[in-house]
């Protein structure tokens, strides 16, 4: 008997354990509610993944000084969680301005309290310009 070859497996090596990125989750959309998530995205200079990635897991809607602050909450590599959102002017309208306030914390609380402070300091002073743009 000859010795046979093993054949390779197309695509690339699967990652050790724990390093892999999340699942994927297939979900269908009616083409009307992907015409509006498209939309949104649009609006907010985002992909839609990006956008969904988001704005499903919002955890705080809050009005400040005619302002809506929309934050979720984020676990860091690190430790701790961050916060990232939407800061968007109510009255003018305009394009949402992504933010991302800067540091870790111990708590999901305790990241979506400093982010909401940080949030209304910046309007508060009036450069939410000065938000740092999402990565």
């Amino acid at each position: 008997m000859a010795q046979q070859k093993k054949t390779r497996k197309v695509g690339r090596p699967k990652l050790p354990k724990g390093v892999a990125k999340g699942r994927i989750i297939p979900v269908r959309f009616a083409s009307e509610d992907l015409r509006s998530i498209a939309s949104l995205a649009r609006s907010k200079k985002q992909t839609v993944s990006e956008w969904v990635r988001i704005a499903l897991p919002v955890e705080v809607k809050q009005e400040h000084k005619g302002y809506l602050i929309e934050l979720a909450t984020r676990s860091a590599r690190d430790s701790g969680f961050t916060t990232s959102g939407w800061i968007t002017n109510e009255i003018r309208g305009g394009e949402p301005i992504p933010v991302v306030p800067p540091g870790s914390h111990a708590t999901k609380q305790a990241a979506l309290d400093f982010g909401l402070a940080w949030c209304r300091e910046k309007i508060d002073m009036r450069s939410t310009n000065d938000a740092n743009p999402q990565s």
